[in-house]
Order: structure tokens, then C-alpha cells, then sequence
């Protein structure tokens, strides 16, 4: 008689201690009737049950802490060996149903979590209903994955229909999204973005000369009938001056401006705090002599409507201007002071430290200035903010 070699299996079936037996026929027949539970050697999870007068094989697998079983029936050796491969993998988890989210659902959904700006989530909106047009946004995200070269396509036709800086908007707006959802759901295609890039664009030179700021303050232009008419910021109403006189002498965001309350301004301390920022960032920044001046000439002139806005508006009661220009009066865009202020920084050698603050970006550009308290440098900052007035003063000939 042939000897069965026995030990205690490494998983024995739940309840019982099984013991082994080598995956072949004549260990299998050698296996004693009424003998229990005999796990085969080498083939995952198959176990040989001797009853009374029978021989079954069964399979144990544990998925997700639920233990599943699966009975193959009395078969040989072999058979049961190439059924156990078959049910194991069977058995594995199933991978998470893969749903089929559209282009347009994903973007609100990462718009609707992710903390964002509401200029940005106006922008991020405007630019997808606009530029990804409803064939796109009613895509899947898996057919835009799979469609790079359509992706292409899109950003080409938008990059020669609306600019550079549009299409690297729609491609920077796209990959965001379709990465952020990827983290989601795993399975779908790598992000299409991939076969693109995003277009290099110089940054421009928009800050005004001390000419151009003269011309800003005040010019003339020949009118139809050949007279002078008197152009620049000096020519506005008292709110629309003081907002740009705000904006020359702190280079702040438009938005930030325009939001401004008197609350925001210590005249005591002579600070001013702009609540309304990029990537919602307040920041506070000592005020130049000049401007203190300015805004406490321009709040106690009774020009000026009672209101906790500093700007407020005159065509919405209770509200604060929005969207300031004056193109028509020859004021360049807001935007151009902000690239003026950092060049007088740059001129005056302030720090670039000192210029971040003061422009409220962030200060983590290296690990050591993650530890500065910018609200406790405030006062360090005043000389800087002094000596970019100065350097106004003096280009304005005032």
C-alpha cells in the first residue's frame, strides 16, 4: 500500500483543521473514506472532502473579509485541479462598475468641490459652455480620453479662432478636470491633454512709463470739431478717481478694490486689508502716507454717497462698483498698474520677499518662507510702500 504523506495544511477550510495531500491521483485515492477535509498542495483554496462513500472537492476563498465557497463535485484529480484555476479566478473582487460620466457632469462636480474663487467658477463655467460646445460636453470622459487627436483639434481651433492665452485655458481647464475624475475612476484612458501642449507666452510688458503715466493722470485729445478735450483719471468723478488712485498705489487685484469696505481700512494703524483675493488669499499691507492722505480726503469730502463700501456703486444702491474701465476716458486697463507697481518695486529694490507680500502672493517659493508671519512684517513693509509713492510722485510731476 502506498504511504500518503499528511501535515497541517497552511489555511485549512474555515472550522476544521484540514490536512494535505499532494495534488495527484494516487495521493487523491490514497485519501481515507470519512476522513474529513484534506487541503491539495499547491492549487489555491481546493480542498478534498472525504465523506462515507464519496470524494468531492470544494474551493475557499475569502473576498473582501466575506468568505465565499464553491463546490466543483466529484471529480479526478485533474479535473478538479483545472476547475479550481477556473472558479479561483472567478472569484477574484470585481472592479468597480465603470460609469459613464459626461465631460459636462465632471466639470460641475470638480467646480462644485473644489474650493474655488467665484470669478474663477464664473470663468471656468463661461469657458466650457463657450469653447468645449455641447458635443463635447455631452462626451463621456471616456470617449474624450480615447480622442486625442480630437483634443487637438480642439485646442488648434480655438488657439486660431481666440488666441493662445484661450486655448491654454481650455486645455489647463480640461486636464484638471478630466485628472481629478481619473482619481476617481481609475479605469478610464490616460488624460487626452497628454498630446498637447500648453503655448509659451512671453509675459508683456505693461507697465507704464512715467510719459504714460503722466498721460494716464491727464491728457488731451482733439475732439471732432478740433478742440481739446481733457482725458485721463484726473477727468473722472471723485469714486472713479480715488479707485484708480487705490490701484496705482497698492498694485492690488481689480476685484480686490472694488470690494473694499471701510472696515478693511485702519486709519489708526495705517494698514489696508483686501479680503477679495486670487485663490482667496487675504493679505494687509501698510499704506503709503499718500495714500492715507488721499482716502481720508476722499471719505470726509461729502462727495461721496454714506456707505460701508469705499467705492459704492451709483447705479445699484447697497452695492459696490464692478468691472471698472474707462478706455473712452484714455485709462489703459487695471491690470497694467498691477505690472507698474512690481517694476517700481523692482526699481526701488525691494525684495523679493518684500514684493510678494505686498502684492499678495504667496511667500512658500522655498521652504523658509512658509515660516513667515506676514501680518507681523506688516510695519517693515512701510518704507517700501512709502518709496514706491515717492517714485509716483516724482513720475506724475505732481
Amino acid at each position: 500500500m502506498a504511504v500518503i504523506l499528511i501535515r497541517k495544511a497552511d489555511k485549512a477550510a474555515p472550522g476544521k483543521t484540514a490536512r494535505a495531500v499532494a495534488a495527484n491521483q494516487k495521493a487523491a485515492d490514497e485519501v481515507p473514506l470519512d476522513s474529513g477535509d484534506w487541503k491539495v498542495e499547491g492549487v489555491p483554496g481546493l480542498y478534498l472532502r472525504a465523506r462515507k462513500r464519496t470524494k468531492s472537492y470544494f474551493i475557499f476563498r475569502r473576498i473582501r473579509g466575506r468568505l465565499l465557497k464553491e463546490s466543483l463535485g466529484q471529480l479526478s484529480m485533474k479535473q478538479a485541479r483545472a476547475e479550481a484555476m477556473k472558479t479561483w479566478a472567478a472569484l477574484k473582487p470585481k472592479p468597480a462598475r465603470h460609469e459613464a460620466v459626461t465631460l459636462a457632469a465632471a466639470i460641475e462636480a470638480y467646480l462644485s468641490e473644489k474650493q474655488l474663487a467665484e470669478k474663477t467658477l464664473t470663468l471656468y463655467r463661461y469657458n466650457a459652455d463657450r469653447y468645449f460646445g455641447a458635443w463635447w460636453l455631452k462626451r463621456t470622459l471616456e470617449e474624450v480620453g480615447n480622442d486625442r487627436a480630437g483634443v487637438r483639434r480642439l485646442q488648434a481651433e480655438i488657439r486660431k479662432k481666440h488666441g493662445r492665452a484661450t486655448a491654454n485655458q481650455i486645455v489647463r481647464l480640461l486636464s484638471a478636470v478630466y485628472r481629478w475624475q481619473r482619481k476617481i475612476d481609475p479605469l478610464l484612458p490616460e488624460p487626452p491633454t497628454t498630446a498637447v501642449e500648453v503655448d509659451k507666452i512671453p509675459a508683456r510688458d505693461w507697465a507704464l512709463s512715467a510719459d504714460e503715466l503722466r498721460a494716464w493722470w491727464r491728457h488731451e485729445k482733439k475732439g471732432p470739431d478740433g478742440k481739446k478735450i481733457p482725458k485721463g483719471v484726473s477727468t473722472l468723478g471723485p469714486i472713479k478717481r480715488a479707485w484708480w488712485l487705490t490701484a496705482l498705489f497698492t498694485g492690488a487685484r481689480k476685484g480686490s478694490i472694488e470690494a473694499l469696505k471701510w472696515a478693511d481700512i485702519d486709519f489708526d494703524k495705517k494698514v489696508i486689508r483686501f479680503r477679495v483675493t486670487k485663490g482667496n488669499r487675504p493679505y494687509m499691507i501698510p499704506m503709503a502716507d499718500k495714500l492715507l492722505a488721499l482716502l481720508k480726503d476722499y471719505r470726509d469730502n461729502g462727495e461721496v454717497p454714506p456707505s460701508d463700501w469705499v467705492f459704492p456703486s451709483n447705479v445699484n444702491d447697497g452695492a459696490h462698483i464692478v468691472g471698472v474701465k474707462n478706455d473712452k476716458e484714455g485709462v489703459p486697463p487695471a491690470h497694467r498698474l498691477r505690472h507698474t507697481y512690481r517694476t517700481a518695486l523692482a526699481e526701488i529694490g525691494a525684495t523679493p520677499d518684500q514684493a510678494r507680500m505686498l502684492m499678495g502672493h504667496a511667500t512658500g517659493s522655498d521652504v523658509s518662507t512658509n515660516y513667515i508671519t506676514a501680518p507681523l512684517v506688516v510695519e517693515s513693509l512701510r518704507p517700501v510702500t512709502n518709496a514706491v509713492s515717492e517714485h509716483y510722485i516724482k513720475a506724475l510731476g505732481w
